[in-house]
């Protein structure tokens, strides 16, 4: 640096050595607004040195694990010295990425310079990320070039290259062409820079992975390790917000009627030619000021890509959540949600209709025992002491209460209706759906430090299901009513989504499909309630998801981790990498010997209709 540089105040410096040593975080503000942030130790850093300050582009390297964003009048060369020495331990080698603007160029182009022949698999991992924004944004380029110019045209380099030698530093130059606003600086391009700061953090990562993997040996397995650990407290209070909104809706509860056994029986005694009146809880809130509530949530100061994502996804689905409250009852009711949980995919349709064919008719077997709602809680119960015992903070009970359709889960709870029975052969099946899946997921979800994890990520219902069916199959319990029963949701949905109204469902699963009246009924109550809900799909669709992940290998251990979608599983394994995430409990069945000889059924791939236990 220059002789007129300003220093950085010794105690800075002591005060950042004093932290690496103690291996701890370093979050130091920096003379005129600056910041030095390293999450963990790592053998690079990305640096941002500003004239005019760019709030967008350094949001771009807030992305990183590694980073320093200064005013360009600051001499930083002691702060990388004082990091390198703190790394020399483990790494040999310390990449040091200087960004900067580029607004002059007239080229949607890429800058990156660095010295001759120096680590090709980063040039071209830079390279290859920042071309890939073509998807987005015509004739986006990036060009590699040698120079001993890396740093911006009106600074000193923040070490010069017989320095770089001697301590075994690579410095590389990159110049961007800061697309997300227009020429004039007067307009921003959210949206888009939204995208652009996600692939931004995924290329940055990849590159520095390339360097440390040829130049220090191959010390860590993914480069999805080098990414950030910690949360910060504005995506902390986001998530929060986020989730106490989402916990005062109950959705669900709140779109189930509670009269629905009272109006089984009258819709029976009316010959089944007159709509049922279904009821609902009151709506103790108010969606309105809900959704000011959520729109004043500023996830736009989230910095982590991932994770933004995660929340923006959620707050979309809260939003359309509160609107399907405000409308229950009315047809709009069912168009927001067909947003929501879709209509039934072709695909689905296929393997729904492809079960029913297999299986025409319900399996009765003569001597089948009925548990009555105490006695299926009395087994339940017993596996809800084993996690209990897992998750000791967490109140894991059973409720038996009469406002409840079936059997169903609230967070923890377990709410079992006071006149249902159950086959005892399905017991078990039953309990590892609910207890084994739901409520377990619930509890690792509890155990993260993003509450959404529990809450459930965006369409989180579909992949939650399936995982729960699968239970269901794998401790032998899945049986031809079952399946008959998934596949006959999706008959019903398509039927409510072809303007049949609830006695033509009805009459439909009860005369094609051969289904009891009572189940026929509560078939069509679970689609046509609040106005019609087509998430009962879901079941089917998530189960084929889950077939199709196991199939190609994916590891079950990740879908126990909280509540997601099929869609999430890359971000959770990216955060269980960064360690953001911890690992799951998994649920007891899985240490079964049929369990494990089933599972490998399904490695080896198998047909939907093969399922039956």
């Amino acid at each position: 640096m220059p002789n007129t540089a300003t220093a950085i105040d010794s105690f800075i410096i002591d005060s950042v050595k004093e932290r690496l040593k103690q291996g701890k975080p370093v979050v130091q503000e920096l003379p005129n607004n600056g910041l030095l942030f390293i999450d963990k130790l790592l053998p690079f850093i990305c640096v941002y040195r500003y004239k005019d300050y760019d709030p967008h582009f350094a949001k771009l390297l807030k992305t990183q694990a590694t980073f320093i964003i200064v005013d360009d009048s600051i001499d930083i060369a002691p702060l990388i010295d004082t990091i390198q020495d703190a790394i020399s331990t483990d790494f040999s080698s310390f990449l040091i990425m200087e960004f900067w603007p580029e607004p002059n160029s007239e080229k949607a182009e890429f800058s990156i310079s660095c010295p001759k022949a120096k680590a090709p698999g980063t040039m071209n991992a830079l390279k290859e990320g920042f071309e890939s924004l073509n998807d987005l944004y015509p004739n986006i380029a990036a060009v590699i070039e040698e120079s001993e110019t890396r740093c911006p045209a009106h600074l000193e380099p923040i070490i010069y290259d017989d320095d770089c030698k001697k301590k075994g530093i690579l410095i590389i130059g990159i110049a961007i062409k800061p697309l997300y606003r227009s020429l004039d600086n007067t307009s921003h391009y959210a949206l888009f820079f939204r995208e652009f700061y996600t692939v931004f953090s995924e290329t940055v990562k990849r590159a520095a992975y390339e360097f440390i993997r040829i130049q220090n040996a191959d010390l860590f397995e993914n480069y999805l390790i080098l990414g950030k650990t910690s949360i910060d407290e504005v995506t902390k209070k986001a998530d929060k917000e986020l989730a106490l909104i989402n916990e005062g809706m109950s959705f669900l509860l709140r779109a189930t009627p509670v009269n629905s056994n009272e109006e089984w029986q009258r819709f029976k005694k009316n010959n089944f030619r007159k709509l049922p009146n279904f009821k609902y809880r009151l709506i103790a809130l108010d969606p309105e000021l809900e959704k000011r509530r959520l729109y004043n949530i500023p996830i736009d100061k989230v910095d982590d890509p991932a994770i933004a994502y995660i929340l923006r996804g959620k707050r979309l689905e809260i939003e359309k959540q509160l609107t399907m409250l405000e409308e229950r009852g009315t047809k709009n009711f069912r168009f927001v949600g067909n947003s929501l949980y879709g209509t039934t995919k072709k695909s689905v349709y296929r393997a729904a209709r492809k079960i029913l064919k297999k299986f025409p008719e319900r399996e009765t077997k003569k001597g089948a025992v009925r548990l009555n709602c105490h006695q299926f809680a009395k087994l339940a119960q017993k596996e809800m002491d084993y996690y209990n015992d897992k998750f000791p903070d967490l109140d894991l009970s059973i409720e038996i209460r009469n406002d409840v359709a079936g059997i169903m889960v609230s967070k923890t709870k377990l709410l079992i209706n006071d006149e249902v029975s159950f086959d005892e052969r399905r017991a078990d099946a039953l309990i590892q759906h609910e207890v084994g899946t739901h409520i377990l997921t619930y509890c690792n979800g509890r155990r993260q430090p993003l509450c959404q994890m529990y809450e459930g990520f965006e369409g989180y219902d579909q992949l939650q299901e399936g995982l729960a069916v699968i239970a269901e199959y794998l401790v032998g319990g899945l049986t031809v009513n079952r399946m008959r029963l998934l596949a006959t949701r999706v008959i019903a949905v398509k039927s409510m989504s072809d303007g049949a109204d609830f006695i033509e469902t009805f009459q439909l699963l009860r005369r094609r499909y051969n289904f009891s009246e009572r189940i026929a009924y509560y078939i069509s109550m679970r689609v046509y309630r609040g106005g019609g809900l087509t998430k009962d799909a879901v079941y089917l669709a998530g189960l084929m998801d889950v077939l199709e992940y196991i199939e190609k290998g994916g590891k079950l251990d990740y879908l126990y981790t909280g509540k997601f979608n099929v869609n999430h599983i890359e971000l959770v394994e990216e955060l269980l990498y960064r360690g953001v995430l911890v690992k799951a409990e998994l649920p007891r069945f899985l240490e079964r010997k049929d369990v494990q000889k089933r599972l490998k059924k399904l490695r080896k791939g198998i047909d939907i209709t093969e399922l039956i236990n």
